[in-house]
């Protein structure tokens, strides 16, 4: 059986930097945001310098073909690395690497400086200090630098000799603490993406699992257009809960099927926020007409049960620009619909068949 999983367990903290700085490790586009505040990265800090376990980075091995799903962050000012023929994407650990890095590499991140984490010589813990006048704090972003943690070591070397403290030692302590400590990679090699997505759900922080549509909506939120704000709104507006509301995985897979003609989970995670801007309107439109056709034919209630069917019927409408069926294709699209809803053509392997299915719709359009 091929190997799918490698454990690493000769990083540190500068490996991990290195191949972030370099553009080999990548956040994928599915996963949320950088949420930590300054509190929990000075915890995540502490359990290093205790030498406490901090759990396990998770990257998958990903081939050229899956650069799309890289989210770049001009607030770290990594470099892409387009040419890259492999990307190391974190599929868990992105909040403790990204509060590492922002934080020892001093970073500016959502408003919040992370300068302001310093590590207190004294006390010998990493803390948020109510002001800068206690001299017995040097900030955190200084440790990994080695000219900024020279002077400051020279600085306190020579302090220790006047007020005959210890605090060099503390600060070399410190440092040593953090270069050694040991950070546990866990590396998937794996092209199926429907299975990464899997592993992403199932090693989920905080033990709820996430579903495909969470992944999506995290991946395609932007200050612009929020996916889940949109749904609400247009069913609400068109007064759906009548007809028992609509699924999301419906307006996922039309999204994903008027953008790239497919509806795979691949084709989900390749959404953009750029690209439902683009085709938002058109495709609730289009969303709207396959609910009218279903009207038409006598399903006047409980659409929920016919997502596939409405994607397939919406990609007709997308593609062709009618906003009804004209009469010569009612009747196909009526028996298709009749044949899929009694034999239960989507009960399974349904983005397949809705593939399957476009694909006929697009020569039906075309006649």
């Amino acid at each position: 059986m091929e190997q799918k999983i490698e454990i690493i367990n000769n990083w540190n903290l500068k490996k991990v930097f290195y191949e972030l700085e370099a553009g080999n490790i990548k956040i994928p586009r599915f996963q949320r945001g950088y949420v930590w505040e300054r509190s929990k990265a000075v915890k995540l800090l502490n359990s290093i310098n205790s030498q406490f376990p901090i759990g396990s980075i998770f990257l998958w091995i990903a081939p050229k073909e899956f650069r799309d799903f890289i989210k770049e962050s001009e607030d770290f000012n990594i470099p892409a690395n387009p040419n890259a023929d492999v990307f190391q994407f974190i599929l868990d650990g992105q909040q403790r690497i990204s509060s590492l890095y922002a934080t020892l590499r001093g970073k500016l991140i959502d408003f919040v400086d992370y300068k302001t984490i310093h590590y207190h010589l004294e006390k010998k813990k990493f803390i948020i200090p109510r002001s800068n006048k206690d001299k017995n704090i040097v900030p955190a972003w200084k440790l990994l630098d080695e000219k900024e943690f020279i002077e400051v070591y020279s600085s306190l070397s020579f302090e220790d000799k006047e007020h005959n403290t210890n605090y060099a030692a503390s600060w070399r302590q410190c440092q040593d603490n953090f270069n050694s400590y040991p950070i546990s990679i866990v590396r998937t090699f794996n092209n199926n993406v429907d299975e990464v997505v899997e592993i992403f759900e199932l090693i989920n922080q905080g033990g709820r699992r996430l579903s495909l549509y969470d992944l999506v909506h995290a991946s395609v939120w932007s200050k612009q257009f929020d996916l889940t704000l949109r749904i609400t709104d247009f069913c609400l507006e068109n007064n759906l809960m009548k007809l028992g509301g609509l699924n999301n995985k419906v307006f996922v897979q039309a999204l994903a099927l008027n953008a790239f003609d497919d509806c795979k989970n691949i084709d989900q995670l390749k959404l953009s926020a750029e690209i439902c801007i683009r085709i938002w309107d058109k495709t609730t439109k289009s969303i709207l007409s396959a609910i009218e056709f279903l009207k038409e034919i006598g399903i006047h209630a409980n659409i929920t049960t016919y997502y596939s069917q409405i994607t397939i019927l919406q990609y007709y409408f997308f593609k062709s620009g009618f906003d009804k069926a004209i009469e010569k294709h009612k009747k196909p699209l009526e028996d298709w619909f009749w044949k899929t809803k009694h034999s239960k053509r989507y009960s399974s392997s349904s983005s397949r068949k809705i593939k399957e299915d476009a694909m006929w719709v697009i020569k039906l359009s075309k006649k």
